[in-house]
């Protein structure tokens, strides 16, 4: 079997937290907690959970813009933390990011051609005519005529944008796209569009991706791996038609539910959401046991208490709930 592209092992990112004259830690903010991720080549993963559950951390972090806290990230079996200052420029040459606000991403005062040449530039490139042949060659991949090389971004669309986002992630040819919930900020007539775009351009580049989003209905085109993160923990991780089929994890359950074109086709009877009224848990003051037991309707004492146990369903199907087999698909 091939050497997985990228894999994560029990991964954490927390912040402290200062108070007072003196500036005294009193505790941390556990924004990642233990998170494990493998990427095999031509593989899409899709991370998927609430805002504000570690997902845009966790891609600073494997993008080297924040250290880990503690675990492993390994690239083509290598720790990251000592490949040779060559190995980490390759590396970055290979992993690129598409960012969720366009508008953010690029400079508002660059065209697109030299926010796109930009990239090519610092790694060393000098002949302009070949970065103007990678870049409209690119740019004419994405869906927009070379033109728009010319232009700024406040005079683009928001769909116009996010493609060229996609595009100065493509002028390098990488291997593995890490990519911010790329279309949530896009209108819904766009998104589809993006996405297609997205799934053209992986089979074509032989792409492996990350693709990170809080709505199943999203992924479930696009996924051949899902996990399912919630308060910086994965509680879920399954091949994505498992996750669809024999989803057994409560809080899987309920953002299947939450996405009507999806639980129609799973359940006959009338939509039910199985959640408590309230909040993902702050990452200061995380609860005791399953930190999802604050929420689930299933939870007793014991899941108060009880870290629950990663148990094994199926052949890459992992759960971390110990009630998952009362609670079954019912």
């Amino acid at each position: 079997m091939a050497e997985p592209i990228l894999k994560v092992v029990n991964l954490k990112k927390h912040y402290p937290i200062r108070r007072g004259m003196f500036n005294k830690q009193v505790g941390n903010r556990l924004v990642v907690d233990g998170v494990d991720i493998q990427i095999n080549p031509g593989e899409t993963v899709a991370l998927v959970g609430e805002s504000g559950c570690g997902k845009t951390v966790l891609l600073r972090v494997l993008l080297g813009i924040e250290e880990a806290t503690e675990g492993e990230i390994y690239y083509y079996g290598k720790d990251i933390t000592k490949l040779s200052k060559q190995e980490k420029k390759e590396m970055r040459k290979k992993v690129q990011m598409i960012f969720q606000d366009s508008m953010s991403a690029l400079h508002p005062r660059f065209s697109i051609m030299e926010s796109l040449a930009e990239p090519l530039i610092l790694n060393g490139m000098k002949d302009k005519e070949q970065i103007e042949k990678i870049v409209v060659e690119t740019l004419e991949k994405v869906g927009l005529d070379a033109k728009y090389r010319f232009r700024n971004p406040e005079s683009l669309s928001g769909g116009q944008r996010q493609r060229v986002v996609i595009a100065r992630a493509l002028v390098e040819r990488p291997e593995l796209i890490l990519a911010d919930e790329p279309i949530s900020a896009l209108d819904v007539s766009l998104q589809a569009q993006v996405l297609n775009l997205l799934m053209d351009l992986r089979d074509e580049y032989k792409l492996s991706m990350l693709f990170v989003a809080h709505d199943l209905a999203v992924v479930r085109q696009i996924a051949d791996y899902i996990v399912i993160m919630y308060a910086g923990h994965t509680l879920e991780a399954a091949p994505a038609a498992e996750i669809y089929s024999n989803a057994c994890h409560p809080y899987t359950q309920v953002l299947l539910e939450s996405a009507p074109s999806i639980s129609k086709g799973i359940r006959d009877e009338e939509f039910r959401l199985n959640l408590k009224i309230g909040d993902t848990p702050d990452p200061a003051h995380l609860p005791s046991g399953c930190v999802f037991h604050t929420r689930c309707v299933y939870a007793d004492e014991n899941c108060c208490r009880k870290v629950p146990e990663r148990h094994k369903i199926s052949p890459g199907h992992y759960a971390c709930c110990d009630k998952y087999m009362e609670i079954g698909r019912s």
